[in-house]
């Protein structure tokens, strides 16, 4: 998936959660960041495009072990431990992707090290995920006003 549509998903599970929250700012903040951070194992994403990634590219195969809901549930973990008030946002934005991704043809491997990969029909970037991305923009935009308008 592109990082709008990784975006997009973020930001309507944020609208459903954020008032059950009690630390707005570090959910809103870490299901952001940890949705986009995933990508930092591709040279096309986004992010992964800054030189300082490179080496980490070298180490590493695009959705490998760093896709897997083994590491969003270690590093969940080892942030619950270190700083709770952020590890539920960050396991959030986390799975959310790995979610994201696994509809995708490319697919993932949920629970490195097992083989199995979880795989969808969609191209990224393609004409299925661009309507995804406006239709969820448009429930987005909608749910934004239901819940801080009306």
């Amino acid at each position: 998936m592109l990082l709008k549509t990784h975006l997009v998903f973020a930001v309507f599970v944020i609208l459903l959660f954020v008032s059950h929250v009690n630390n707005k700012l570090v959910f809103v903040g870490l299901v952001l960041a940890s949705t986009v951070f995933l990508d930092i194992d591709s040279s096309h994403s986004s992010l992964g495009r800054y030189l300082v990634f490179r080496p980490f590219q070298f180490l590493v195969r695009h959705r490998g072990f760093i896709h897997s809901f083994t590491l969003a549930f270690v590093f969940s973990a080892l942030l619950a431990i270190f700083w709770p008030v952020g590890s539920f946002g960050f396991f959030v934005g986390y799975s959310l992707h790995l979610i994201t991704d696994s509809f995708t043809k490319e697919g993932i491997q949920p629970f490195w090290p097992l083989k199995a990969r979880s795989r969808g029909v969609l191209r990224s970037g393609g004409r299925v995920e661009e309507t995804i991305f406006l239709s969820m923009f448009l429930i987005n935009v909608i749910l934004f006003f239901i819940i801080f308008i009306f």
